[in-house]
């Protein structure tokens, strides 16, 4: 923007300016007119989710690579595995597999076997007769037979006791049901999708889960990556929720977001925003980086590193045990890569001064370009 051109004074606080690139979060006068720009939109790279539905928000190449796997397998017939943190959307990818699969149109049926009882967890899968057990007033279908002709998804699938492991092996070989206290046999063509926390080919290891129904559960398995391996969703995602309470977030309030670890992976993030938008109060706009100190309090209260332990570009040669030098090291490049080389940016998410960071730069040999400002301004006078 050109002021001469414009035929207008142009104000960038309290600077009278001839041309700028316009900077976020900084008041801009032109004429009696004030403007305040923010970064709100969210770029992801898959627009294919219907009306309603929840997305699985990505602007990552690790993101996007694995919801290409997942459209992939949905449009088999194969039972999929989904492998991934607490947290990640383990439900939502199942669902999505669902609904790019010829079987959209019929039911999708949620079981989380974590939270099922034992001795009710037969019952939920295979459904009852009337009179099978203490207060089994009526027949009941099971999850199997609700998903006849959807899709059945089973979350904590490793939790499932041995005993109906075995069952389930049956269906999956023949597709019978047997409901609890019925000698009749009925038949369902169901479409498995499953999902553990814990890798499944672990708990085959250690004995907990029978291996022939490992093979014929995980057809296709996919591996889901932790939101701290994908900084550029912290963004994405961070921008959104906060855009969901009408707020903003500051360039350094999205870096120090990127840096923290996520153990919850999406579902503590969102808790993150909300708790931030909600310390800020209603009327307040803009949230700043400070209101998200009570991250690096609560890692340390849990033992968890406040940083990722993912490494950025360049240093996926640093060891998972490694020196406290080695680790500053470590940390400088990753806040550095985070804000694409700003050192003043760099500076504020290690919470240090920028004379500090270039000493810091210095001991360890750390050089590179200097990266150009995200805005630059041209104050009257400047040739």
């Amino acid at each position: 923007m050109h002021a001469q051109q414009a035929g207008l004074m142009i104000r960038l606080g309290d600077f009278r300016v001839q041309a700028l690139d316009l900077p976020f979060l900084v008041p801009i006068k032109v004429g009696d007119t004030e403007l305040i720009f923010t970064e709100t939109e969210v770029r992801t790279r898959t627009q294919e989710f219907g009306p309603g539905e929840r997305p699985w928000v990505t602007e990552s190449l690790k993101g996007q690579q694995m919801l290409e796997s997942v459209k992939k397998a949905a449009q088999t017939r194969l039972s999929v595995y989904l492998n991934g943190e607490t947290g990640t959307g383990k439900e939502v990818l199942a669902r999505w597999v669902h609904l790019w699969s010829e079987r959209a149109s019929a039911a999708f049926i949620p079981i989380n076997c974590g939270a099922v009882s034992v001795s009710l967890a037969e019952s939920e899968l295979f459904g009852h007769v009337k009179g099978a057990f203490t207060g089994a007033h009526k027949d009941r279908p099971g999850a199997l037979l609700q998903a006849h002709g959807g899709t059945l998804f089973l979350d904590e699938v490793g939790d499932l006791p041995p005993e109906l492991q075995v069952k389930l092996l049956r269906f999956l070989e023949n597709g019978e049901i047997r409901p609890v206290g019925s000698d009749r046999v009925l038949h369902a063509d169901v479409r498995i999708v499953c999902a553990t926390h814990k890798p499944l080919r672990a708990l085959v290891q250690e004995g907990k889960f029978r291996q022939d129904l490992f093979y014929r559960l995980a057809s296709i398995p996919i591996a889901i990556p932790t939101l701290r391996s994908r900084p550029e969703d912290v963004r994405a995602l961070a921008i959104k929720f906060a855009d969901e309470f009408d707020k903003t977030l500051t360039r350094e309030a999205i870096a120090r977001l990127q840096v923290n670890s996520w153990p919850g992976n999406v579902r503590e993030l969102r808790h993150a925003i909300e708790r931030a938008c909600g310390s800020v109060g209603r009327d307040e706009k803009i949230i700043h980086a400070p209101e998200f100190d009570f991250l690096s309090d609560s890692a340390m209260a849990s033992g968890l590193q406040s940083t990722a332990p993912e490494l950025p570009p360049g240093s996926e040669g640093l060891p998972g045990i490694c020196t406290l030098e080695e680790m500053e090291k470590f940390m400088i490049l990753r806040a550095l890569n985070l804000v694409n080389g700003n050192r003043s940016d760099a500076a504020r998410i290690l919470g240090v001064a920028r004379s500090t960071l270039f000493v810091m730069m210095k001991r360890h040999g750390i050089r590179g370009p200097r990266v150009a400002d995200a805005w630059r301004v041209h104050l009257i006078g400047e040739s």
